[in-house]
């Protein structure tokens, strides 16, 4: 069963203003709908679940996609947030045309049988490149009836940056399995990588690691922190003792518009 929640703005016969937002991941399923003047979101439901490989989430995404009543409206526009955890940032010197099946080859497991997207990102001058398998792919399009957007959630807080007063600014999306990791110093990107996690430590270690190896201050840091499907208060008390500066975000907050979050000590 889904967690509902609708204000009282939502009208099921105005989904066509909307902008639909899916999030899939291997620990579950959710999606809101925005309204795309002000970018508030107006309704919302998830369901969570686990599945140990991104291999079988094709099923069950159709299996929700086709219990859901309001998902039959037609919206405005449709975006998918597909929680891919292997991606590369490539120049867009790299992606010319002829090049891009070398680096994909080179960047991803050969044996995996997938499509590449391609999420450009303007000012960094870059694009950013994840496997989805063709499955996932032909669902959305075929039970929409039409093109759905395919996004990795690290493109829309790389197009869209969250603010900070802070000298340096860091984002961590975690899930289950792994999380994602974003470092700016100085407002320029040096990190956005993803990293396995078997234990609560892996987390721990990795996040302390990386800033030591890149020499960015942890106390001149703010850092963003929230999970793939719910509010998780588990990585802030992990973190709390190595950053002084933490804020708790939702994914709903941060996919729907990430530029409406101010720094906060």
């Amino acid at each position: 069963m889904f967690d509902q929640n609708k204000n009282d703005t939502f009208d099921i016969q105005k989904t066509k203003d909307y902008i639909l937002s899916i999030q899939v991941s291997l620990d579950g399923f959710s999606f809101f709908a925005i309204l795309p003047d002000d970018k508030s979101v107006v309704a919302y439901k998830s369901t969570p679940f686990k599945i140990s490989s991104a291999n079988l989430i094709g099923r069950r995404l159709k299996e929700l996609l086709e219990s859901e009543e309001l998902l039959k409206n037609q919206f405005k526009s449709i975006q998918t947030f597909f929680f891919a955890e292997n991606f590369s940032l490539v120049p867009d010197d790299y992606l010319e045309q002829e090049l891009q099946r070398n680096l994909t080859s080179v960047l991803f497991d050969k044996k995996v049988h997938s499509h590449f997207i391609e999420n450009k990102i303007k000012d960094l001058k870059a694009s950013l490149i994840f496997p989805v398998s063709q499955e996932i792919i032909t669902i959305l399009n075929d039970f929409f009836y039409r093109y759905v957007e395919i996004i990795h959630p690290l493109t829309k807080l790389l197009q869209q940056p969250l603010k900070s007063e802070k000298r340096n600014l860091s984002v961590i999306i975690s899930t289950n399995s792994f999380f994602y990791l974003i470092i700016k110093q100085n407002r320029e990107l040096v990190l956005a990588n993803s990293f396995p996690v078997v234990h609560q430590n892996d987390l721990i270690y990795n996040v302390l690691n990386t800033f030591q190896q890149l020499g960015v201050a942890r106390s001149e840091t703010e850092l963003f922190v929230a999970s793939a499907m719910h509010a998780n208060t588990e990585v802030e008390s992990l973190l709390k003792p190595y950053f002084e500066n933490i804020t708790l975000m939702k994914i709903m907050d941060l996919m729907s518009n990430p530029e409406i979050v101010n720094s906060s000590d």
